[in-house]
């Protein structure tokens, strides 16, 4: 999350859910839990237990689960696995289980893997051609009296859509099949309860609307089922009395305590606590409501701006997210980033926008988001040099003929010279193979080998000495058309330059990193990054280059991977790609900090750059000699077949007062 984020732009859809005051609830019961784990005495397990029980309780008033149908799971998959593996031997030999093609990809992962140790068919119904989600209809339709067990999924994670549940139950008691409630997506936020209509199993987590913490999920199982489920992984903790030693007198609990094992990892539970305390004490209902009306107003300003919309309109048919289609995955990925940057969480899979406005969001906050939203996108429409039209272009290369030969714009050369000491990027030889010293090797020099002309053939990498880094060059970028040296639009390569001055704090600091804001700041003094631009970071780290090992300054601990060199943080790539820039540019040996490898993610430059069919320039030199604004950068890559970078001459037109 971006550090300036606020609550209430709080829109993210994965596993982490936020309610007031969480994080020093949250302080409070981890404090209360180091106390007690730490004294030195044997009161520890009486009070982790005595919690575990607390956080189980809680989670039966919330789904109206009796007493003893209840015990705590690492996470939903995992409580599938238990009940899969606790069914009599050979209940589901030569059956069906059921499953829909937007069940949990995690579930469905378990299941193809025990199909055939348990000797089941796994049916997967299909979503309708162009459809978001699977039909109940359509579900209903592949469930016959051979489906042994059925997954329902209550909400689905891709697209929110919401099964008709009553329906489902009421068919699957005809078919006689057990069935299993994944409840994961709408625990918290639409009451559920599992009396009613009753269910066999239910599985669910403490994350996403409940606000908990990893490892606290939730395994329900009917009580009139229970003496016949034998859990495979059992232990002292799977029996009525735990502390029963008898090695030939094991005996399952006669509740769900049955699916513990051995030592039951409490902490998740403790640190879960908190957020069940607090639904305890709200109006679920109340909650649902405020969320369909903020998701009913995003609907509403994602049709505005033409974005498709891939979750149920009806409110009655969804749970509390909305999906949403961009463009494609390089669009999505740099509005959300942008986003971020502004104090908005938003996240995206591919180039499907995911917004799920929470408990915390503020309602005026989806417009500000969309307003930002359409700012960003339509800036990025203009990013693409040549874009704007050809007016005045006959007057302007007339100008700039003039200019240069009255010596009015002045050639400035950004390229290190490029030879056998040229510094080259060092990478851990455990995972990757390194690029060669570039090597001259002599043809002729007059001589008897020709003796009119001088030539010679060169030994180098694509990314040697001040080089050029196309979106191929990196695994994001994999699957641009236009994304390599011989393919991409030269029309792109030659662009105004923003140059940002970070050269005295890279002086004191060789891990100095430009961030978003101060980004702005240079902006608010020089003016706007405009879309199509360059942008490059001055850090003077070109007078380092007449020594390898000073230029690439490696971290001497032979256990670190990195270098210690100045480069930009996430969230101002984040932030650039957002203004709709051609590429970025740095004077160190990558367009990442020396230690962007720990960054999270690791290596923005790299990744998001090449994610939005973006250019990268390295181990530049002289921008000392370039202004803040007015230059024009020109940065052309040689024309190799399907190459991934180049070395360059870049050049940059300065003009002359």
């Amino acid at each position: 999350m971006h550090s300036n984020t606020r609550a209430g732009g709080y829109f993210l859809y994965h596993s982490i859910g936020i309610y007031p005051g969480k994080e020093d609830d949250l302080a409070r019961a981890m404090a209360d839990f180091a106390q007690v784990w730490a004294a030195p005495n044997d009161r520890q397990w009486g009070y982790v237990l005595r919690k575990r029980q607390d956080f189980l309780e809680r989670w039966g008033r919330l789904i109206n689960a009796p007493k003893g149908s209840l015990t705590a799971t690492d996470n939903v998959t995992d409580a599938m696995h238990k009940i899969m593996r606790a069914l009599p031997e050979g209940r589901l030999k030569g059956k069906r289980v059921l499953v829909a093609e937007d069940c949990f990809p995690s579930i469905h992962f378990l299941l193809a893997g025990l199909a055939p140790k348990m000797g089941f068919t796994l049916d997967t119904v299909s979503k309708r051609p162009g459809a978001s989600w699977v039909e109940t209809e359509d579900f209903i339709a592949r469930w016959g009296r051979n489906v042994g067990l059925a997954l329902l999924t209550w909400v689905t994670s891709t697209a929110s859509s919401r099964m008709d549940y009553a329906a489902l139950v009421a068919h699957g008691r005809d078919m006689g099949s057990l069935m299993v409630a994944d409840i994961t997506q709408g625990a918290g936020l639409l009451p559920f309860d599992v009396m009613a209509p009753k269910v066999d199993f239910a599985v669910t987590t403490s994350l996403k609307w409940m606000c908990g913490t990893p490892g606290a999920g939730i395994l329900y199982a009917d009580k009139a089922l229970l003496p016949e489920l034998q859990p495979e992984g059992r232990g002292w903790f799977s029996q009525n009395n735990p502390f029963s030693w008898d090695l030939d007198t094991f005996s399952y609990a006669p509740d769900a305590r049955r699916f513990d094992s051995g030592t039951p990892g409490s902490v998740a539970a403790v640190a879960s606590l908190p957020a069940l305390d607090w639904f305890m004490t709200q109006d679920v209902a109340a909650i649902g409501a405020r969320n369909r009306a903020m998701v009913d107003q995003i609907i509403a300003e994602a049709d505005a701006l033409d974005l498709p919309l891939l979750s149920p309109r009806e409110a009655a048919r969804r749970g509390g997210s909305v999906m949403l289609r961009m463009p494609d995955k390089a669009e999505a990925a740099a509005v959300v980033g942008a986003l971020g940057v502004e104090g908005y969480s938003v996240d995206f899979r591919g180039d499907i926008l995911r917004l799920s406005p929470g408990i915390v969001t503020e309602e005026r906050a989806v417009g500000e988001l969309f307003g930002l939203a359409g700012e960003i996108m339509a800036r990025r429409r203009r990013r693409f040099a040549g874009g704007a039209g050809k007016a005045g272009g006959a007057a302007v290369l007339t100008t700039l003929t003039a200019s240069l030969a009255g010596g009015g714009t002045r050639v400035v050369d950004l390229t290190a010279e490029l030879g056998p000491d040229t510094p080259l990027l060092k990478l851990p030889e455990e995972i990757a193979k390194n690029t060669p010293q570039v090597q001259i090797h002599k043809i002729s020099e007059y001589d008897q080998d020709g003796p009119f002309w001088a030539w010679n053939w060169l030994e180098l990498g694509e990314h040697s000495g001040t080089h050029f880094d196309a979106p191929h060059h990196w695994l994001t970028g994999k699957d641009f058309a236009d994304g390599f040296t011989d393919t991409l639009d030269v029309q792109r390569l030659v662009a105004p330059v923003n140059v940002i001055d970070c050269s005295a704090q890279s002086a004191a600091d060789p891990d100095f990193l430009l961030t978003a804001e101060a980004v702005k700041a240079w902006e608010a003094e020089h003016g706007a990054i405009n879309p199509g631009e360059w942008v490059v970071m001055r850090t003077d780290w070109d007078r380092r280059s007449h020594d390898a090992a000073l230029f690439l300054n490696e971290d001497p601990d032979p256990f670190e991977d990195g270098s210690h060199s100045p480069g930009p943080s996430p969230d101002c790539i984040d932030y650039l790609l957002g203004r709709g820039i051609v590429g970025w540019g740095t004077q160190c040996i990558g367009t990442d900090a020396g230690m962007a490898g720990k960054f999270s993610p690791p290596y923005p430059a790299h990744n998001f750059l090449h994610r939005d069919n973006c250019f990268g320039l390295a181990s530049l030199c002289n921008l000392d000699q370039l202004p803040p604004k007015g230059a024009i950068l020109i940065a052309a890559p040689l024309k190799i077949k399907g190459g991934t970078g180049s070395p360059i001459r870049a050049l940059a037109l300065v003009p002359q007062d």
